[in-house]
């Protein structure tokens, strides 16, 4: 029998359930530790909308992906979003489904439709995603059944920052590093001040028209991946665009949003 072969030796055993019980103990200590990591939580927090709960919700598909952004109709033919989910795409390249409600199956009034152009902020920045949103022109207006597709309100100019609760709705992931959701979830979170926020994420990081929601003392709750550009809501009025966050609904870090008042004298300008 060779060397390579050979049972283990008695002496061996000892050494062997010795390392054993050592790397049980060391698994066991580590249990609390991972448990606590902001990858183990349930990131959206929330629940199952029903079907028309968030009618203006749509779903981008860029390229070949099912699903890559949330989106909100404003127009019968236009979708205000995120521009990182349309930089560097052209409008051939996206298509909105409105009425949509699990990706995995075609819902009865679901629309797709083509995108014509893209609107997006001229002073967009990739880097620090100031000004992050865009105005999709659809090629041809969607049907508002009033039920299942329709529009958002959206606030005045000098609405300003929002106060209370808000609700944010999307197929993300539901937990951090998770797939994106068959069925569109959604959460209701507080509004974080700016200076909340700031102190989050330091103050450079916080441009003028960014607005933050979350649960600040636990996390829990919130957007995560491929919930860019749905909407933060205050019933039918969309104050809020999902733009980033540090990991998904971590504690001391909330969602940071584009505010749709800050932005709507752009808005309005570039509808027709």
């Amino acid at each position: 029998m060779t060397e390579k072969n050979r049972p283990i030796t008695q002496g061996k055993r000892v050494v062997v359930r010795r390392a054993l019980s050592a790397g049980i103990a060391l698994a066991a200590a580590l249990v609390p530790v991972m448990g606590a990591a902001p990858g183990a939580q349930a990131v959206v927090g929330g629940s199952a909308a029903t079907r028309g709960q968030f009618a203006s919700l749509v779903s981008i598909q860029r390229g070949s992906e099912q699903h890559s952004c949330g989106g909100t109709l404003i127009a019968a033919g236009r979708v205000l979003t995120a521009a990182q989910c349309v930089n560097g795409i052209t409008a051939a390249g996206l298509k909105v489904v409105a009425g949509r409600h699990h990706l995995s199956s075609t819902t009865p009034n679901q629309q797709t439709v083509e995108v014509e152009k893209i609107v997006r902020h001229s002073e967009y920045s990739a880097s620090t995603h100031a000004n992050d949103i865009a105005i999709l022109k659809l090629k041809k207006p969607v049907a508002l059944d009033g039920t299942y597709v329709s529009l958002a309100d959206l606030p005045t100019a000098s609405a300003g920052y929002p106060t209370g609760n808000v609700t944010v709705a999307g197929w993300g992931a539901t937990r951090e590093g998770g797939p994106v959701s068959d069925s569109l979830q959604w959460a209701e979170i507080p509004m974080v001040t700016k200076a909340k926020c700031q102190t989050a994420y330091g103050n450079t990081a916080i441009y003028p028209g960014m607005i933050c929601a979350g649960v600040l003392s636990t996390g829990g709750k919130g957007n995560c991946k491929y919930d860019t550009g749905s909407p933060v809501l205050k019933g039918r009025t969309i104050v809020g665009i999902h733009s980033w966050r540090r990991g998904c609904a971590r504690p001391q870090y909330p969602d940071v949003d584009s505010g749709v008042s800050y932005y709507r004298a752009w808005i309005d300008a570039n509808l027709t």
